[in-house]
């Protein structure tokens, strides 16, 4: 059996979709087009794609008709009852779709991935020729993801400590899987003499700049410490050679006594 693709002008979100259905059902897809709202209002075709237009024989991947904060690649998620990686990219998708970007502290919908999309529509690349591109994107993307859901019971048995907003794990661990499944206001990762303390990106207090005096009032030597003049991360490089005045027990302690002085 084959199937006809229709989906609403290419932007992140139908891209995502199309990529995702492509990705299931692969040969059996028989035909993709991109088109105007105004387009698919009489179009008719197997599946509709981010639209509320036209009629679907068999089913419509849209939300626009609800008020949650999904977007149409995770409908298609939840429709094939897709894995990890996938659901990962999704939550990606709608971030974008549900304006995420509305913590970031400039103005504007784009991202660099809707932005890059919208420049190849300006340089005259072909619908086909932009989901090619993407497609490998979004492959390489949920390799990291499938990886990162293999790596996640070897990251819980590295966990620390888990309260008081603060996450502490002995690894170099992806950061942002770390804040995607566990998020900490704080993270901390210890290995091989070398530490990070990251804030989370949706709060802007304390200033971890002002850990600095902290720790100078408590006598620690805080040579080759690179406190980030933003306030949002603390870091320190080491090797065999070179390690930190502080195991990770007593970077812990410091940090934890730091906030809550806040």
């Amino acid at each position: 059996m084959t199937y006809s693709v229709v989906a609403s002008p290419i932007d992140l979100d139908s891209l995502a979709s199309v990529y995702l259905i492509k990705r299931v059902l692969k040969d059996q897809i028989k035909e993709v087009k991109f088109l105007s709202h105004q387009e698919i209002e009489n179009t008719e075709a197997d599946f509709l794609v981010d639209t509320p237009h036209g009629k679907a024989r068999v089913y419509r991947f849209d939300h626009h008709d609800t008020a949650e904060a999904t977007c149409s690649a995770m409908k298609v998620v939840d429709y094939f009852k897709l894995g990890y990686p996938e659901r990962r990219f999704a939550e990606a998708v709608c971030w974008q779709d549900n304006a995420g970007w509305r913590i970031l502290t400039r103005a504007g919908m784009d991202n660099l991935l809707d932005t890059s999309i919208k420049a190849m529509e300006y340089a005259n690349k072909k619908p086909e020729e932009i989901l090619e591109f993407f497609s490998n994107i979004f492959d390489a993307l949920l390799l990291k993801f499938q990886r990162d859901y293999q790596i996640l019971s070897e990251i819980e048995k590295q966990i620390k400590y888990n309260s008081d907003g603060v996450l502490l794990v002995l690894g170099d661990y992806p950061k942002d899987l770390l804040f995607q499944e566990f998020n900490p206001n704080f993270l901390i990762k210890y290995h091989d003499n070398s530490f990070s303390i990251t804030r989370n990106a949706k709060i802007d207090k304390p200033n971890l700049y002002k850990f600095r005096e902290f720790l100078k009032d408590r006598n620690v030597d805080t040579n080759g410490w690179f406190f980030h003049p933003q306030g949002f991360f603390v870091g320190f490089q080491g090797n065999d050679n070179k390690k930190p005045a502080v195991d990770w027990q007593q970077l812990l302690s410091l940090f934890v006594e730091f906030i809550r002085s806040y």
